[in-house]
């Protein structure tokens, strides 16, 4: 839900400092790069606490064997991309649910209209907590991305200047995406032998796969093109979110602009508590993280040890 150009952009900042920091194990950055886009899709995949481990013990046992590639590079790039998303929910979750007002993952549950929250709807503001993340997103879009100017975006991607059919189109998009997803599972309809409970289960389990289509461009488009002050202030975007004099910040936008950086400077930038921004503190997390993992590849450590350590408060309030 949302946040992906902040969830991308520690992603895409980690990988530049991983590139000069011998601390991380090298085969991360190979498979990162060999294959941008599948990390980018771990970045933006939940639940990495099931999946991260089995598949990076997979890449590790595996690596060494030429046959093993190039699918043991898309298994290990889309585990660095989830390793970094973990750090980053842990700390941009936090912030998001203190400044919009709603707790996030049960705003999250109610916009996918999962039936355990029904009735629930009225503690949550969605307009708030979609603008809130349009704000954060939007500021990493030019801080990061440059405006557009970075890949994978253009300079077109928050544009305001769409024409008449834009909304048709989204609408349009929105219904291929669904198509695409359905697509990907097994769904066969049960034989009519099996009964009316049997169909019902079926199409059920058919709506657990389809995605609600609940962002609204309109919300970042509007927070990239025209800013409210009083909305950068409100949502902390400047004070809390981001900070560019935050050690590991600045010495990503220093490697960004194709400065000279150490990798002891890497490592001084990124220790723990270093940085105060929700931005920095990600940033700083995913290292760890990653060094993490190196420590596991390198047979140092039994386990990776990456957690997600924002825990929703509605579940246990139930």
């Amino acid at each position: 839900m949302s946040d992906m150009l902040t969830h991308w952009a520690v992603f895409d900042d980690s990988l530049r400092l991983m590139r000069l920091d011998d601390s991380i194990e090298r085969a991360f950055i190979e498979a990162s790069e060999r294959e941008p886009q599948i990390a980018r899709l771990g970045a933006l995949t939940r639940g990495g606490g099931k999946w991260m481990h089995p598949l990076l013990a997979e890449a590790r046992d595996k690596w060494a064997d030429p046959d093993a590639h190039p699918l043991i590079d898309r298994r290990l790039a889309w585990v660095v991309g989830g390793i970094t998303h973990q750090a980053c929910d842990t700390v941009a979750k936090a912030l998001l649910s203190k400044h919009a007002g709603s707790e996030w993952n049960l705003t999250h549950e109610v916009l996918q209209r999962n039936p355990e929250v029904k009735g629930r709807e009225g503690e949550v503001d969605p307009d708030r907590v979609q603008e809130c993340s349009a704000y954060y997103d939007a500021y990493v879009f030019r801080k990061v991305y440059l405006d557009g100017k970075e890949s994978p975006f253009t300079t077109k991607f928050l544009s305001a200047d769409w024409g008449p059919g834009a909304e048709a189109l989204e609408e349009f998009v929105g219904a291929m995406f669904q198509r695409s997803l359905l697509s990907a599972h097994t769904l066969r309809p049960p034989d009519s032998s099996e009964g009316h409970e049997a169909f019902l289960a079926w199409q059920d389990e058919v709506f657990k796969f389809m995605q609600p289509r609940y962002l609204f461009p309109k919300w970042w488009i509007r927070a990239f093109n025209d800013p409210d002050p009083a909305k950068m202030q409100e949502y902390a975007v400047e004070t809390e979110f981001y900070l560019d004099t935050d050690p590991v910040v600045a010495v990503a936008r220093r490697v960004h602009r194709g400065e000279k950086v150490s990798a002891e400077e890497i490592r001084a930038a990124s220790a723990e508590d270093t940085n105060q921004s929700t931005y920095g503190q990600a940033l700083e997390l995913s290292l760890r993280y990653l060094r993490n993992g190196t420590a596991y590849w390198n047979h140092k450590a039994e386990k990776l040890v990456a957690p997600n350590a924002y825990k929703p408060k509605w579940a246990a309030a139930e």
